[in-house]
């Protein structure tokens, strides 16, 4: 009986012990969790304006785009349809064309430059099946149009015909930020396509 108890004690101490463990890495895993309210910290304490070396600038931008690559997407909404100033407009005003350009690679991913040329490379009935299917699947995740289509609905006729890096090229910065949703939809698409 004394033999069952102990063991009975040891294992009680044990589930403990590893509900102790499990409990503490749950909390961590938490603590260092990307958010949105840590993305908005994080743009608000790297005010870019006051950054003057290429490298730390570019430091900066590249830790922004991993930050928001590891949002979920609705975590990602939380900016898009935020009543209130999102912090990443003001941050992406505030880059060269060649920053916006690296930040956009760094957010949509390395195949960013590739999948333009792709893109422009199709047909004109091939880019527009892209472009509006992918709006479409984003209208459908967001329940209604996003904040590219409604700051420019004819958005999908414009892509089609000048080609993504044009439209790119003369986008405003604020059309360029709302751009990388649908660029990553886009991504998915082709992807889709080639299989």
């Amino acid at each position: 009986m004394n033999h069952r108890n102990r063991l009975l004690r040891k294992g009680i101490v044990a589930l403990f012990l590893l509900w102790g463990i499990a409990y503490g890495v749950v909390r961590w895993a938490g603590s260092v969790r990307v958010t949105p309210e840590k993305v908005a910290a994080f743009v608000e304490g790297n005010p870019l304006a006051e950054v003057e070396d290429p490298e730390e600038r570019k430091r900066i931008i590249g830790t922004l785009a991993t930050m928001l690559n590891e949002l979920e997407a609705s975590e990602v909404r939380v900016f898009e349809q935020s009543a209130e100033r999102d912090p990443r407009r003001d941050f992406f005003t505030q880059l060269s064309p060649d920053e916006q350009f690296y930040f956009l690679e760094k957010r949509v991913g390395r195949a960013f430059q590739q999948m333009m040329q792709s893109f422009n490379e199709m047909e004109r009935e091939e880019r527009k099946k892209i472009v509006e299917r992918s709006l479409k699947r984003m209208e459908e995740e967001r329940g209604g149009p996003g904040r590219l289509e409604e700051a420019d609905p004819g958005v999908a006729e414009k892509i089609t015909e000048a080609g993504l890096k044009a439209y790119y090229e003369d986008a405003s910065a604020e059309t360029k930020i709302d751009l990388a949703p649908l660029l990553e939809e886009m991504q998915r698409s082709m992807a889709g396509m080639r299989r």
